[in-house]
């Protein structure tokens, strides 16, 4: 069977085989006609984005959805949010008002049980650019409506380096400590530098 993709491109499963698109009757590879989608118990659609997209998604999450609580505490302060380890651990959770907006479902992201899915996944392709049918994933056609205007772009296929590093933010300190030592290195080179050059007129060789 076909791999699926790690590129984050949606794709499905028909028959126990991947597709990047189907046409159902049509001869694949082996000249056998492909069924169709659903004809199979198992015949699934798959989206499975690759692990900086899915971190992305989350850290989202966690950092959106903490601003949307909809009570407090009684001082005024935002409530103690539930730890979870998936978004069912979620259900119960009484400081998001999910009747007025679908928005403010809880979900779980960092551990935590925030409100609302606030990032989504998209197709980060051009529209003039659409799956070739009844082969594997990564292939694409350009689309017959398109008359060469559309700049074709391809997020989701980037260099493999191309990527986000995340860094924990130290604060002011490690700033002040490296400062100080600066300082007080840059005035001991001061005073060795007049000491000794006091020495070498006493000794009469400057």
């Amino acid at each position: 069977a076909e791999q699926s993709p790690s590129n984050g491109q949606a794709f499905l499963r028909a028959s126990g085989k991947y597709y990047g698109s189907l046409m159902p009757d049509e001869a694949g590879k082996d000249s056998e006609p492909i069924k169709n989608y659903g004809v199979d118990d198992e015949d699934v659609f798959l989206v499975r984005p690759s692990l900086l997209e899915m971190s992305i998604f989350g850290l989202l999450n966690n950092y959106l959805g903490k601003g949307s609580l909809a009570e407090q505490s009684e001082d005024g302060s935002d409530p103690a949010l539930t730890t979870c380890k998936s978004t069912k651990d979620c259900s119960s959770v009484s400081y998001c008002n999910s009747e007025s907006s679908s928005s403010t479902t809880p979900t779980c992201a960092g551990g935590s049980c925030v409100c609302g899915t606030r990032s989504h996944y998209h197709p980060a392709l051009d529209e003039a650019l659409t799956a070739a049918a009844n082969v594997g994933t990564g292939m694409f056609e350009l689309g017959e409506e398109d008359e060469g205007i559309s700049a074709l772009y391809t997020e989701p296929y980037w260099s493999n380096y191309v990527g986000v590093r995340v860094y924990n933010d130290a604060g002011n300190t490690p700033g002040v400590y490296a400062s100080s030592l600066g300082a007080v290195f840059a005035l001991a080179c001061i005073g060795f530098v007049w000491r000794f050059k006091k020495t070498m007129v006493k000794e009469k060789v400057y």
